[in-house]
């Protein structure tokens, strides 16, 4: 038997900061994300072998362990994730008495900044579940993935990209310092009142060397734009939300580098891998003709 789970990517339409704590502890953050139909995977399989194998697809590559935990094998991007779930449950796993084979597969590559380790993290995490057969609340697995990012590996990364991972659909979060974090769940059927196309490109992107962390005036105004989105969401205002994008984006890409006929885009995280379009409908043909191959279209969960 497989245990299966395939967790969606996230997009950051408006806000952010999670990631950054030398401004969320100071000024607190908004953020506005959503869901789409492309995932993360991972197959668990028991097996007769008394070993335990890691297969990652992303990397093309595989490791067998003897027994858990294996600390030396976190270091290395290829397995952290997957090991550090699996190191969760070392107990557990070990009473089960039976090999296992663990799969993970993404229709991304890593460190697109579309939440894919976010993702990785709780499909791995959610087929352990299943397979040793333990109900844990929502509350419960957003604790401890954060936890396995955050303190076990040290991933650069922020709580906004769990909620969409683990529950879909669009989402406004909200923190001011030193307070709990406020959850609400939007409509998504919204975003198609926009009128607009969303896609998303892959590029090299850049090296880890060169990455620069935005200011805290940036963080700033795109909190104030999460902000009044968020209002012009819960108004059922399509007009006020759309011309919060277009600044909000135009400010992370610069209107100049944008491609003829597209309403806005930005690139998605700090490695900037990838590059999210929004193009009205009426010139989706124009966009595509003009951006050539390697986009693929948005379909909202």
């Amino acid at each position: 038997m497989v245990f299966k789970t395939s967790i969606p990517y996230r997009i950051g339409l408006i806000g952010g900061g999670t990631d950054l704590p030398f401004f969320t502890n100071e000024y607190g953050t908004e953020i506005i994300n959503a869901s789409f139909k492309a995932y993360s995977h991972c197959e668990i399989q028991k097996t007769q072998s008394p070993h335990i194998f890691i297969e990652s697809q992303d990397y093309k590559t595989q490791a067998q362990i003897d027994k858990l935990p294996e600390l030396v094998l976190i270091a290395k991007d290829e397995f952290r994730i997957s090991l550090a779930v699996l190191n969760c449950f070392a107990n557990e796993l070990m009473e089960l008495n039976c090999g296992l084979h663990v799969k993970s597969y993404s229709e991304f590559a890593p460190q697109t900044g579309l939440g894919g380790s976010s993702a990785h993290l709780i499909s791995v995490l959610k087929s352990c579940l299943a397979l040793l057969n333990l109900s844990w609340s929502d509350e419960k697995i957003l604790t401890v993935a954060h936890s396995i990012e955050r303190n076990t590996l040290s991933i650069f990364g922020g709580f906004q990209d769990f909620y969409p991972c683990l529950h879909q659909g669009a989402h406004h979060l909200s923190k001011k310092p030193d307070s709990e974090i406020v959850h609400r769940i939007l409509d998504s059927s919204f975003l198609q009142k926009l009128d607009l196309s969303f896609y998303v490109k892959e590029s090299p992107g850049i090296s880890l060397g060169e990455m620069e962390l935005p200011d805290s005036t940036s963080l700033k105004l795109q909190k104030e734009f999460a902000k009044k989105a968020a209002e012009a969401w819960h108004n059922d205002d399509p007009v006020e939300f759309k011309q919060i994008l277009r600044s909000s984006w135009n400010v992370k890409q610069g209107k100049d580098q944008n491609p003829p006929d597209v309403y806005a885009a930005k690139t998605c995280g700090l490695s900037k891998k990838v590059t999210v379009f929004a193009v009205e409908k009426p010139k989706e043909k124009s966009f595509l003709e003009s951006i050539g191959h390697g986009v693929r279209k948005v379909e909202w969960n």
